[in-house]
């Protein structure tokens, strides 16, 4: 039915972009009260003192930066946190992406979760949520950022597998790797949750069915799983040629991971490139900024939107700032909900009209035919091949509704 897969999330929108506004507007905004109380807190550290060869992320190589880093975010927290519009938020979740949050000290990351607490309203229940990797991540720092309120990390493993953990220049061989994890696990109750890539060059069946294996061994909370793909500016986008790439290869991966997962009984798909261990990971961070949440964006590199505000932070006196509308709002709510396997069909009639709602079911239709999804009950439930699939057929969707957002 395609004959390409997108591996990402659904792509910008076509039609009306968003303009540009100034920071007195913005300013002028965060003024008022807000209408929508739960938000979210994202902060970006931009360093890592080992640089993976497929990653081309906003980051760069550790170059004793880090007490300045730290005051800069601190004056930021400190910034935000006077107007009034932010004093009124519950911020229900807390996320330090990367680059390598846990590559700052014991001496920078209390004082900087301490002011988070100080100046905004943290929620009591908040999933309070740090990437990592495992090397970054020893007892006497994860017993730290437990006692600050930390609930959740998300470690970059990538694969278990010798060869591929060197090629993508991960840290550690696969027993360490083992013995990291597992020692994380006996000493942390909160969300304990990874990133695994595949079809990486060359990875066997074999090579990601033991990944599959040892994430339900390891009680892993979820994991996010993802096909390798080549940014521009990382090595393996120029080192390696992608002809080795096959859709079809790459499918048959993709499912025998997942069917290995549920084959336990303990797993479900919790998001198109996440696979949650019942009852546990809410994935709050992701979930909340689908529903329109607030996500105030803190640091050198992080994007986030407050109101009809989207705001970038391209370097640390410099901020990009955009307005949207709300038609432009609801599109991203609505492109949002093609990115779980069970969709009500009743909350996409609700952001668009009759006609285009009418293309959307034949599409859905064909979708059924091809085996990715089943028409039920006033939901699309997707099959594994479905899930394989879904952003490509967000991607559709978002296209064959553009009009009703123009």
């Amino acid at each position: 039915m395609f004959k390409t897969r997108q591996k990402g999330h659904a792509g910008p929108s076509r039609g009306k972009k968003p303009q540009a506004a100034s920071r007195a507007e913005l300013e002028a905004f965060l003024q008022t009260e807000p209408l929508e109380k739960d938000g979210v807190i994202y902060i970006h550290v931009p360093f890592c003192d080992n640089i993976c060869s497929f990653c081309s992320m906003n980051r760069t190589k550790l170059n004793d930066e880090l007490d300045d880093y730290t005051k800069f975010l601190l004056g930021e927290i400190e910034k935000y946190g006077k107007f009034p519009y932010l004093q009124g938020k519950n911020f229900r979740s807390v996320y330090f992406g990367g680059g390598t949050p846990t590559i700052l000290k014991e001496k920078h990351l209390k004082p900087v979760i301490t002011a988070l607490r100080v100046n905004f309203n943290i929620s009591d229940d908040c999933e309070f949520s740090l990437e990592s990797t495992l090397h970054n991540l020893n007892l006497g720092k994860l017993h730290l950022l437990e006692s600050l309120g930390v609930n959740r990390f998300s470690i970059g493993v990538q694969t278990f597998s010798d060869k591929g953990r060197k090629l993508l220049n991960r840290v550690g061989g696969k027993n360490a790797a083992i013995k990291r994890l597992k020692a994380l696990r006996q000493n942390f109750d909160g969300m304990l949750c990874t990133d695994i890539i595949f079809n990486y060059p060359n990875q066997s069946l074999d090579e990601v069915l033991q990944d599959a294996r040892l994430i339900d061994e390891l009680s892993i909370d979820s994991t996010s799983f993802y096909s390798l793909q080549f940014f521009e500016g990382s090595t393996l986008g120029k080192t390696i040629s992608q002809d080795y790439y096959d859709v079809n290869y790459e499918r048959e991966l993709h499912n025998a991971f997942a069917r290995e997962l549920f084959s336990t009984g303990n797993y479900e798909v919790l998001e198109y490139t996440k696979f949650n261990r019942k009852g546990r990971d809410e994935y709050r961070y992701i979930r909340l900024g689908h529903q329109g949440a607030d996500v105030l964006p803190l640091g050198k590199g992080a994007g986030g939107h407050i109101g009809n505000y989207g705001l970038y932070n391209v370097k640390e006196n410099m901020q990009m700032i955009s307005k949207s509308d709300d038609k432009q709002r609801a599109q991203g709510r609505f492109k949002s909900l093609f990115q779980y396997d069970k969709i009500d069909l009743a909350r996409v009639k609700s952001f668009i009209g009759d006609e285009s709602f009418g293309e959307l079911m034949e599409f859905f239709k064909k979708c059924e035919e091809a085996g990715y999804l089943k028409i039920e009950n006033g939901f699309l439930n997707y099959t594994i091949d479905g899930v394989f699939w879904g952003n490509s057929i967000a991607t559709e969707v978002s296209n064959i509704a553009q009009k009703d957002f123009e």
